[in-house]
């Protein structure tokens, strides 16, 4: 016990703060500062300084430039006339007491840099800043506390860079140090902007490290305020491998500022055992000199329509997509209804408040979004609302005198003019008073252009700052609940929104990288940024299939990569897809309790191993980690590589106590086993991906069912593959795995019982996993039949089970089967509708066939489908269900179309219909421009009729001789249909 007291009072001792400050010393010409394991020392007879940890050389010979406009050669501390030393003590309100060595470089013709040198107490890192000053009025265009020609961190067989971008139009990346590799890194983009990769230039914006990825030691330098000035740090390359670098410099650049004294920001640098911890030190480092907007709400889980519906986002679709939202996902937490680009709203601008009103009625909240900084060229001669300016007046100019246009084909606003301050608080303030709650702020960027500003005295950076200070002050002068999203975003300054995106969209890749695993290597690379910068970061939007790109929609592979990124991303889960027409199998990914946990917790993994992602042109991360909370901890595996991956997880990897039995559960399946001390051995093929929750041994292993197809082999045939099972086998799931993903179009899913065939399932696509799930049947045999093969394509493999199912079970309870004849007439006030009454009490399902008949353009509207109650006469009484498609990438040809009403509570004895039209569009007597659909003859649906309108719906008449060719599905027992 005694030992136990005394073990205990030393380990309080151990973390009490030392309160060790930084010692200094002069010896002539030659100053010494002692900062824990750091030692600095500068000769103050040459102008240089020499940075060691313990007794590893960082940097040598650095010196202190500034540059004055229109002077080919920058003022330079090696070529003053004279210098001192200036020591002193401090106490700063943010970061505490400490002390400031102040070296001041006195030049001939009066100027001086002084550079200030801030050591806190106790802190593994140290601060600089940069003045310079002069006699008469100067313009400084860059500013460099600590420019030098050696940078190093002592022993390493795989030292490597790590890099930031400007903004996320461009990407975090790793190189060694003797070969950065390529990249765009491009600042300001402006109108028709080139951006081929080509050799990187060494330039890292905002923050960089140089750290060994075997050992992790390293050093984390950048910009410690962002109020000024834009800041980067130009590395140069090694001469050899694991060499030092060439050159090394932090630096303040954008504009220029004038005055007879001119400072720069301030600069981090700092050495670490682990680089990681480094990064993360940094954030809550510059968080400390400019805090972050603080959230206090949960993290955002909801809906965005950029995805789904691109700029086809009309009001009237957006609020059948809230219903949705608020009968299904919202008791799962999900609360965010987001409209993006592209939203099109009834009125402008009452129909933007209508909106919002319509989503706070179904208990959700409202997302909305604006880019700030741009305007756009039908507007520039329009006048500002009661200002005497137009929107020209409110635009930058460059040094010619000619508006800044953008690389959108906007023009940016100038923040220093009073007009643009108008239309930046006018708008946010019009959001606030609409009542949103959620806005992303996109393409940012643009408020950080240089030119010539209607203030003089103003740069890109103080006028980003201006924009940016207004919107935050209104929303927070609202006492509104706001959450604020930064976009096509700098890294840094970081106090006025609550989340950034991490990387440009998921659908843009770069280089030969995906835009996936472009997400995925930059939201790995900016872990740190999350809870530190920024509340939260932004992996993006979760997409399960990717509807709006047709027959191009994600595989289930990339999907799930994806959902492994967002959700171990940081911040937020918003679902960007065509929520009532995803995949029963995919809607169980955004129904998965434990995947919510892991993306709500709003905790960013860190990856456990850097690779030379994006410079080098290497994978992402394979595997990132964070805890749990709970003493457990999350590992997520994904393999980028075209062959099997094996990882050996060891507990001291993933920082787990050597004395306990760990459950693991994967997450997506649910499957979970035991783990003896936390080591395990994990299995991914080629692009697979897993979640893996390392947790307290709770309960015992289930025992999974077996597949029962192993070992039978497809027997091909005409347009259809067969597995013969030899006897009545009890099955309700089956996978279907194709060779060649999204090569089968139209397929159907169908079991023998021995006497007949009977359905199963259909659609259009399988892509490269498919799982259905269904109430058992006997099967003794089963076939997978297709219309068409894209390209070439093997055997698809089929697995069946005998076992529970995260997947919704249901089976197809009628159908209409007969010769297809094409629609063409669903356009403008044209209307189909095929009325049905149901052999059971619910509606999970319906397929349809569906198709473009595009001539010379799209339709203005999109493709409605509803479900109706009808009255008596056939009429439409009540509306059950309304959901729409864009029409973009539809088939030219017919394809099977699945829809999920997800309608419960129905009755048997009374009569529906499903309801095609697109009001919006407009009507052509050849039918050109149109959605269409397939019928059939003689009545292949005895109990319903097809009718049509040609007045929007408010009369209908019979088409006897037709019935719409589609399929109903129930989730309750019954026969299968045959």
């Amino acid at each position: 016990m005694k030992r136990n007291v005394f073990s205990g009072l030393l380990l309080l001792i151990m973390l009490a703060p030392l309160g060790h400050a930084a010692e200094f010393s002069r010896q002539g010409t030659q100053v010494t500062v002692h900062h824990g394991d750091w030692t600095m020392q500068y000769a103050l007879d040459k102008g240089t300084g020499t940075l060691a940890w313990h007794q590893t050389p960082v940097l040598k010979a650095f010196h202190s430039e500034a540059l004055r406009t229109g002077e080919m050669v920058a003022l330079n501390s090696e070529q003053a006339a004279s210098r001192d030393a200036n020591w002193e003590k401090i106490v700063d309100p943010q970061r505490g007491p400490g002390e400031k060595l102040t070296l001041t470089s006195r030049f001939a013709d009066g100027a001086t840099l002084a550079l200030h040198l801030w050591f806190f107490n106790d802190a593994r890192w140290f601060l600089s800043d940069l003045t310079v000053t002069a006699a008469s009025e100067m313009a400084i265009s860059r500013l460099a506390p600590i420019v030098s020609g050696f940078a190093d961190i002592g022993p390493g067989n795989d030292k490597r860079i790590y890099t930031t971008p400007y903004s996320n139009n461009f990407d975090f990346g790793v190189a060694p140090v003797n070969d950065f590799g390529l990249g765009q890194n491009g600042t300001d983009r402006f109108a028709n902007p080139v951006e081929p990769m080509v050799k990187f230039n060494g330039v890292s914006h905002w923050v960089t490290a140089l750290f060994d990825n075997q050992t992790r030691h390293g050093l984390v330098a950048g910009a410690a305020s962002v109020q000024k000035w834009k800041s980067s740090q130009q590395l140069g390359e090694a001469r050899v491998a694991n060499g030092p670098l060439s050159g090394f410099a932090l630096y303040n650049w954008g504009g220029v500022q004038r005055g007879t004294v001119v400072s720069s920001d301030l600069f981090f640098l700092g050495y670490f055992d682990d680089y990681r911890d480094g990064l993360e030190t940094y954030g809550k480092t510059y968080n400390q000199g400019e805090p972050r907007l603080n959230w206090k709400g949960a993290v955002p889980v909801g809906f965005n329509a950029f995805y789904s519906h691109d700029s086809y986002g009309k009001a009237r679709d957006m609020e059948d997509i809230t219903d949705y939202v608020a009968n299904h996902l919202k008791p799962l937490g999900y609360q965010y209804v987001n409209m993006d680009g592209g939203f099109q709203p009834e009125s402008y601008p009452q129909g933007m408040k209508t909106f919002a009103d319509y989503v706070h009625q179904r208990g959700l909240k409202a997302g909305g979004y604006l880019t700030p900084f741009t305007i756009y060229e039908n507007w520039l001669d329009l006048p500002i609302d009661n200002t005497g300016y137009t929107h020209r007046d409110a635009c930058l100019h460059d040094d010619k005198g000619q508006l800044v246009k953008t690389y959108l084909g906007t023009y940016a606003l100038d923040m220093s003019h009073p007009a643009a301050q108008y239309i930046v608080r006018r708008n946010i303030k019009n959001y606030l008073a609409w009542g949103y709650d959620y806005l992303k702020l996109d393409f940012l960027d643009m408020g950080l252009y240089e030119g010539r500003h209607h203030d003089p005295a103003i740069n890109g950076m103080q006028n980003y700052r201006i924009g940016m200070k207004i919107m935050r002050d209104e929303v927070l002068a609202s006492g509104h609940q706001v959450y604020l999203n930064a976009s096509i975003a700098p890294l840094l300054p970081a106090a006025f929104t609550h989340g950034r995106r991490a990387a440009c969209d998921t659908s843009l890749g770069v280089a030969d990288y995906s835009g996936i695993e472009r997400q995925a290597f930059n939201s790995a690379a900016s872990w740190w940024s999350n809870g530190t910068l920024y509340d939260f970061n932004d992996a993006d939007m979760f997409l399960p299939e990717q509807l709006l790109l047709g027959a191009g929609r994600l595989g289930q592979l990339a999907a799930l990569r994806l959902a492994t990124t967002v959700a171990l991303g940081g911040g937020h889960w918003l679902v960007g897809d065509n929520l009532p027409f995803i995949d029963e199998d995919r809607r169980a990914w955004i129904e998965n309790k434990a995947l919510l946990n892991v993306a709500s917790a709003g905790i960013a993994a860190r990856p456990e191993s850097m690779t030379n992602f994006y410079h080098a042109g290497a994978h992402s991360p394979s595997m990132l980690t964070r805890p749990d909370g709970n003493g457990g901890r999350y590992v997520g595996l994904t393999n980028w590589q075209n062959k099997a991956q094996r990882w050996q997880l060891t507990r001291a990897e993933l920082g787990l106590p050597a004395d306990k039995d760990y459950q693991i559960t994967d997450i997506y399946s649910g499957r979970h086993w035991q783990t003896k001390n936390g080591n395990a051995t994990f299995f991914l093929n080629a692009g697979e991906t897993a979640l893996l929750h390392f947790s307290s041994l709770t309960r015992t292993a289930p025992q999974g069912g077996a597949n029962l197809l192993q070992g039978i082999i497809a027997v091909k045939g005409e347009k259809n593959y067969q597995w013969d099972l030899t006897q009545p086998t009890v099955l309700n799931k089956i996978v279907i795995k194709e060779t060649t993903p999204f090569a089968m179009r139209n397929y159907t899913l169908s079991w023998y019982d021995g006497t007949i065939w009977k359905k199963l399932a259909q659609g259009y696509i399988v892509g490269d996993e498919r799982t259905f799930s269904f109430p058992g049947v006997h099967a003794q045999r089963l076939r997978l039949e297709f219309a068409s093969l894209e390209g070439k394509s093997g055997a698809p493999t089929l697995e069946a089970y005998q076992q529970t199912s995260s997947v919704y079970t249901m089976r197809i309870s009628e159908d209409s089967v007969a010769p297809a004849e094409t629609r063409v007439d669903v356009q403008g006030k044209n209307q189909l509708m095929q009325t049905f009454t149901l052999s059971h009490h619910d509606l999970p399902k319906l397929d349809f066939w569906l198709s473009e008949h595009y001539v010379d353009a799209v339709p203005g509207d999109n493709f409605r489908i509803r479900i109706v109650e009808l009255d008596a006469h056939g009429l439409p009484q009540k509306n059950l269900f309304t959901a729409a498609l864009p029409p973009f990438n539809l088939p030219a040809e017919p394809a099977h179309y699945s829809v999920f009403p997800r309608l419960t509570g129905l009755k048997t004895n009374q009569r529906y219909g499903v309801i095609f039209s697109s009001e919006g569009s407009v009507a052509e007597p050849s039918g050109k421009n149109s959605y269409a659909t397939q019928v059939g003859r003689d009545n292949p649906w005895p109990g319903g009729v097809l009718r049509t309108s040609k007045d929007g719906g408010k009369s209908w008449q019979d088409e006897p001789e037709y019935d719409l060719l589609f399929t109903l599905y129930s989730a309750q027992p019954g026969e299968q249909h045959d």
